[in-house]
């Protein structure tokens, strides 16, 4: 009776209370801010807990109606009135009924606080200039700055630029005066590390200059109608990884001899015969300048550029993991040997191709024209996956043809998926049988169907 009276004295003793304001300001930030502000209510002890948090996160739907954005406002605003403690972070997703004026000053405040990261989500449409604080912030580490397209943006650049610290940077959907602008953008980050450039514009000229000695990480992505009569310079010497998503008119690569990984998406249509010729192009200078990449992701419409110019793909010789997803219009044992034998090092192929069911040749035509393949891609290759199988008559043929060849393959895997649904099991069942009784030259094979 004594030891239940004890425990059920301890199991009202308020422990979470008793914890230093540090900890509880951790805890609060796992928290969406209006349930983390409501914590004051509980007792004295709570009443200005919040008020120390570091990681401020104000988060408006786009689709806000102009009645709740008042709320929203002076939600933000009472917030940052009672705030007493440093800003680490700030992040702010407004809509368009969100007063332009109301966002500067949320924003100057942060910079005031020491702020460290700022990440800006804005569809306010009289937004359209940054505080020139931002642009000489001692503290930034991180700036994400994402504005709507309705928007149309421009960078406005002050005279001073100057980002000491800022290592991560964030650009969607932003304008540029012209290209002399934009390198003195990227050029005033002297310890930038990760660059992302999604969707942002040239007003003037068509040259988008990225130059950076400390730049580990960059990603350029766009849709159609962006960068397409662009020149893209990139010198980053310490590159590691590179992504870029639909080619421009044309590439200028130097000094990337320190990249290790490399994605590349070629889209998935060509406007006419002009922007196919424009695509070889690019294409042809963006493998020059990525030949010591070891690792590479190639996907979009890649399979018909390589076949229609024999010249694009220059070798890769320090290329050891190549990662296939895309469409092959024409037969894989036209498209495969053109691509593979640009890569003397590879050691891992991964297909996520849709084979086009037209171009299926009978297994011995195949198998005869076996001198196509680099020969030694057969004595080196020790790992293949092959995802997204549907069992077609031609994606067998594959199969067969690479457990005859690989001479040095050790593990080889088959997903039988179908556009995200398994296949049906009795179908399953008799494909994993037939892949698993194929005939195999490597001894140490081991062959996985899931």
């Amino acid at each position: 009776m004594a030891k239940m009276t004890k425990r059920a004295r301890l199991s009202k003793v308020d422990r979470i209370s008793g914890l230093p304001d540090e900890i509880l300001c951790h805890i609060m930030s796992f928290l969406p801010l209006k349930e983390a502000v409501r914590t004051s209510i509980l007792s004295t002890r709570w009443s200005k807990v919040f008020t120390l948090m570091s990681n401020l996160n104000f988060e408006d739907c786009f689709k806000i109606r102009k009645s709740e954005s008042f709320r929203f406002m002076n939600f933000v605003d009472r917030v940052l009135f009672y705030h007493t403690g440093v800003v680490d972070k700030l992040h702010l997703k407004c809509g368009e009924f969100i007063d332009s004026y109301r966002v500067d000053g949320w924003i100057r405040y942060a910079l005031k606080n020491s702020v460290r990261e700022l990440d800006l989500c804005l569809n306010c449409k009289e937004f359209k200039m940054l505080p020139v604080g931002v642009f000489t912030c001692k503290t930034l580490v991180s700036l994400r700055l994402d504005i709507h397209s309705k928007c149309k943006f421009a960078l406005e650049l002050p005279v001073k630029i100057c980002f000491p610290s800022l290592k991560s940077l964030h650009l969607s959907g932003i304008g540029f005066p012209d290209d002399d602008s934009v390198q003195r953008f990227f050029s005033s980050c002297s310890v930038l590390e990760e660059l992302v450039v999604d969707r942002c514009f040239l007003k003037k000229q068509c040259k988008f200059n990225v130059s950076s000695p400390t730049l580990k990480r960059l990603t350029i992505s766009y849709t159609g109608g962006f960068y397409e009569d662009y020149e893209i310079l990139i010198d980053a010497p310490s590159l590691l990884f590179f992504k870029c998503c639909y080619l421009p008119k044309r590439f200028s690569l130097k000094n990337l001899n320190s990249l290790v990984k490399a994605y590349i998406d070629f889209g998935t249509v060509f406007d006419s015969y002009d922007s196919f010729v424009a695509h070889n192009t690019a294409a042809t200078d963006l493998f020059k300048g990525i030949s010591n990449v070891q690792s590479l992701h190639l996907s979009g419409i890649f399979a018909q550029l390589f076949l229609e110019g024999s010249s694009i793909m220059p070798e890769l010789p320090k290329l050891t993991y190549l990662n296939l997803d895309g469409h092959f219009f024409v037969g894989w044992e036209i498209v495969l040997p053109h691509l593979l034998a640009c890569f003397p090092g590879l050691e891992a192929l991964v297909l996520k191709v849709k084979l086009n069911h037209q171009f299926s040749s009978d297994i011995s035509t195949v198998m005869s024209q076996n001198k196509r393949f680099p020969s030694f891609l057969w004595s080196q290759l020790k790992t293949i996956e092959i995802l997204s199988f549907e069992g077609r008559k031609n994606e067998l043929q594959m199969v067969e043809y690479f457990l005859k060849n690989a001479k040095a393959l050790e593990n080889f895997s088959v997903q039988t998926l179908a556009k995200g649904k398994h296949l049906p099991a009795k179908w399953m069942s008799k494909i994993t049988k037939r892949l698993l009784n194929l005939p195999k030259v490597s001894e140490k094979c081991k062959v996985l169907v899931v």
